[in-house]
Parts: structure tokens; sequence; C-alpha cells
């Protein structure tokens, strides 16, 4: 496997930008040690959301989503919580495990 971590802004569903890890070739456990940063006014902090999928990098053909987990106001469970966890101290790395859930 060769995976990379793609994190897309979404507001109201939309995707408003979107960035990427680099590619750990040839492993089935990746550690990423890598900041992805949006520039996001205090005023829209309540109406974004990160939609955070683990991809399958593939030179021919497409990229196999491995994975998704969702960090925002739109979030359930965890990822909602570690969302306000964040807001609630701004500035601060907050790091939380998620599991990853299929796509349908």
């Amino acid at each position: 496997s060769d995976p990379y971590v793609k994190v897309s802004l979404l507001c109201d569903g939309r995707r408003l930008k979107k960035k990427k890890t680099t590619i750990k070739k040839n492993t089935l456990n990746p550690t990423y040690n890598e900041a992805i940063i949006f520039d996001i006014p205090p005023e829209n902090m309540d109406q974004v959301s990160l939609l955070i999928s683990v991809m399958d990098y593939d030179r021919v053909g497409h990229n196999e989503i491995i994975g998704v987990c969702r960090v925002g106001v739109n979030a359930e469970g965890l990822g909602r919580d570690h969302w306000n966890e964040m807001l609630a101290y701004p500035r601060k790395p907050i790091a939380h495990w998620h599991p990853l859930v299929e796509v349908k």
C-alpha cells in the first residue's frame, strides 16, 4: 500500500479547500508528522468541518479510499468532541486517535 492523507475543509457540505500529506510508499502502518493548516476566520469556525480521507495512491488508475473520518461541528461522537476541545484551546495542538469508517 502507498497511503497518504487528504484533508478537505467543508462548509455546508461543499469543499472549500483540500490539502494532502506526502505518500508513504510500501507500508501498512504509516506515520505522518505533518501539519495541515487552514486559515479560517473565527466567526466561521461553527460552520466548517474537516473530512479526513486516508487514500491508497495508485500510479495507474484511480486512488482508492481506505477510510474516512470527520471532525467538526457536523461530526458525531469523537469527531465533535475533538472539534470542541480544539475550539476551547485555540492555537494549542490537540491530538486524538480516530477510527476510520468505510465510504458507502
